[in-house]
């Protein structure tokens, strides 16, 4: 048996608990309540939508949608191993025989196909609701936003499975994961700013290599990764994307820093790869421990 199996079997079985309907159903409340809103303002006595396009959508649902997402995808990740772990069942599927590769493989993929179904569904009705208002629909700048929220799910999946698969027991991957997303959401851009204040009073770092430091280590964010992308597609801009990221005060001088073309290390290309990251190397580490644990 391969982790096609695994995957497979994990997706029936969230089929079974009714995961996928539940994750559907908040998708599509998640996704449509915007454009219904939309739709019923535009044909009432108030003048909304005349003129604009989806992309003002997207921009309202890029921040919900880096909030939750991520959210959701480590609540369905987290206890993936450790569950089977607690439950005895593990043992059982490794004598099938499944590697600890196949499990560890295949859980990322069975996780991820859910979270990923239901995000795909929630951004059809969505899209269907869309076409009957008056916005533009931007076919293009659509799907790339849905596919970047299928990325940074993904992601948060990976990241959630790879600490199942390094933790002994349920309650220290939820901790963990937790904290995660804690740090991400509300801590990191404070650490950011306080490592370069550092460098600027112990290692003399002027305003250019601080106001660097800062947006390099705010990319290594997930979440502000993924938001700094949908900017790149709702501006056009990698450097207009990059300045957003400031408040507006400081946005003129972050612009004359970064200048055009904005160094390689602040484009879209490096920032998918950072993003990818929190993919890859949590799982690998979460499978090279899992693979010396003794169950």
């Amino acid at each position: 048996m391969t982790w096609q199996s695994v995957a497979r079997k994990d997706f029936r079985d969230s089929l079974r608990s009714r995961w996928l309907w539940v994750l559907t159903a908040l998708f599509v409340v998640l996704f449509a309540v915007p454009p219904i809103l939309a739709f019923l303002i535009e044909n009432g006595s108030i003048q909304g939508s005349a003129g604009q396009s989806t992309d003002q959508y997207l921009y309202l649902m890029k921040q919900e949608t880096a909030v939750l997402i991520p959210l959701i995808s480590i609540v369905i990740g987290y206890a993936a191993i450790t569950g089977e772990r607690e439950s005895g069942t593990l043992k059982l599927m490794l004598s099938l025989p499944h590697s600890r590769t196949d499990v560890v493989l295949g859980k990322v993929l069975g996780r991820s196909s859910v979270v990923g179904i239901s995000t795909v569904l929630g951004f059809v009705v969505a899209a269907i609701i869309l076409l009957v208002t008056s916005l533009t629909f931007k076919f293009v700048n659509y799907v790339l936003f849905a596919s970047l929220t299928l990325l940074l799910g993904l992601v948060f999946v990976g990241l959630a499975v790879g600490i199942s698969a390094a933790a002994k027991t349920g309650r220290r991957a939820m901790v963990t994961t937790i904290s995660f997303y804690i740090v991400f959401l509300v801590l990191w851009s404070g650490l950011a700013k306080r490592v370069a204040s550092l460098l600027g009073r112990y290692a003399g770092v002027g305003t250019a290599g601080q106001i660097s430091t800062i947006l390099f280590i705010r990319l290594l964010n997930p979440m502000t990764a993924y938001k700094t992308l949908v900017d790149t597609i709702l501006l056009s801009s990698q450097l207009d994307a990059r300045v957003l990221l400031f408040n507006r005060y400081l946005q003129s001088t972050v612009a004359t820093i970064l200048g055009k073309p904005i160094p390689i290390y602040f484009s879209d290309a490096f920032v998918i790869v950072y993003l990818l990251f929190w993919l890859f190397v949590p799982v690998a580490v979460g499978y090279y421990v899992f693979d010396r644990a003794d169950l």
